[in-house]
């Protein structure tokens, strides 16, 4: 049935789309749209005053970390310079060679182009919706169930570890890119072919430019997990789903080479 899969024509048009999945059933109608709006829904129910009011997140290292260095790094924008320290913590602490800024990070043009209070709490919420759409899509692959998706979505959205993550751009970012790593590496090790290999590694190296080490380190602790545990299922794909995940790995660290760079420069001093 794999094999199947791979050869045939157009099957990378098909990318993101479980294949294991009832198109019937009492829970057909929860289609993926039908979530996504389900989601958008919960979220503005949670955080209604971030949604309608001038009001936004400060709690504990919102307000101490996440906040200030998003003020250094729009200032550092908007006056055409690159934030390679940070004179006012600490008497100073790099700030490009940090891992949690988030300054290479490409949704951080929220926050720089949008007023930094409302951009940051818009920057927050995406970032859920982001976490709970992929998760769902996560789970539709492997169990095929559409109100089993629905549920793993919105749980891994509203878990106490996801929302406590709303303190860190970095955190928060990392955590809501992490199924959608997964799924694409999955399929791009199963189906083959350009299109997925190339979205697999655009995911990879967007969750590597958010810069939050741990939860990076252990996304691709579940790669490659998963890919050894098809290995040893299956012999006959082990040179295939190798010779995919290599190239994938590859793109990945060119992609978000920029961040741990200036840290390993740092290292070295």
């Amino acid at each position: 049935m794999a094999s199947r899969t791979e050869n045939t024509p157009g099957a990378g048009s098909a990318f993101l789309k479980p294949e294991n999945i009832s198109e019937s059933g009492a829970y057909a109608w929860l289609t993926p749209g039908k979530f996504a709006l389900l989601l958008g829904v919960l979220i503005v129910a949670f955080f209604p005053d971030a949604v309608f009011l001038d009001r936004g997140f400060v709690f504990r290292d919102f307000g101490i970390f996440t906040y200030p260095n998003a003020y250094f790094q729009r200032e550092s924008f908007w006056h055409g310079e690159i934030p390679l320290w940070n004179p006012f913590n600490n008497c100073g602490i790099p700030f490009l060679a940090q891992w949690n800024t988030v300054c290479l990070y490409p949704l951080s043009l929220i926050y720089l182009l949008l007023p930094l209070a409302a951009g940051l709490k818009y920057f927050m919420l995406l970032h859920l919706f982001i976490a709970g759409l992929g998760m769902n899509r996560l789970a539709a692959q492997w169990t095929g169930n559409r109100l089993a998706a629905a549920v793993a979505g919105v749980a891994f959205a509203f878990n106490g570890m996801t929302l406590n993550c709303l303190m860190w751009c970095s955190n928060l970012a990392a955590l809501a890119w992490m199924p959608w790593v997964i799924l694409c590496v999955e399929q791009a090790l199963r189906r083959g072919g350009r299109r997925p290999l190339a979205i697999a590694a655009l995911v990879g190296g967007l969750q590597m430019l958010s810069g939050a080490p741990e939860i990076i380190v252990f996304t691709w602790l579940i790669v490659g997990a998963l890919t050894l545990g098809r290995v040893i299922s299956d012999s006959a794909i082990r040179l295939r789903a190798i010779g995919r995940l290599e190239p994938i790995v590859s793109w990945v660290a060119i992609l978000g080479a920029a961040k741990p760079l200036p840290f390993l420069e740092l290292l070295s001093h």
